[in-house]
């Protein structure tokens, strides 16, 4: 999987994120840290523990995105 899909999954749902900068700054930690989308997927998941509501929410938007890209990737092959 390609983890530039995690970037594509953000530009989709940044009219639903309340941190926005935030998560810029998430979206490129994990984009340069991982090498996989699954693996990123699990990263985000990480960082919901200790989270503030908002960030919380913004993060589970993310990856509910992210698995919905993954979703589509995997139809294609």
């Amino acid at each position: 999987m390609n983890i530039a899909l995690v970037q594509t999954a953000f530009s989709r749902v940044m009219g639903h994120i309340t941190n926005v900068e935030s998560m810029k700054t998430i979206v490129d930690d994990t984009v340069q840290t991982e090498d996989s989308l699954e693996s990123a997927i699990r990263s985000l998941e990480k960082r919901l523990d200790g989270a503030e509501v908002t960030l919380r929410t913004d993060i589970r938007i993310l990856i509910n995105e992210c698995r919905h890209l993954m979703m589509g990737s995997r139809a294609d092959e």
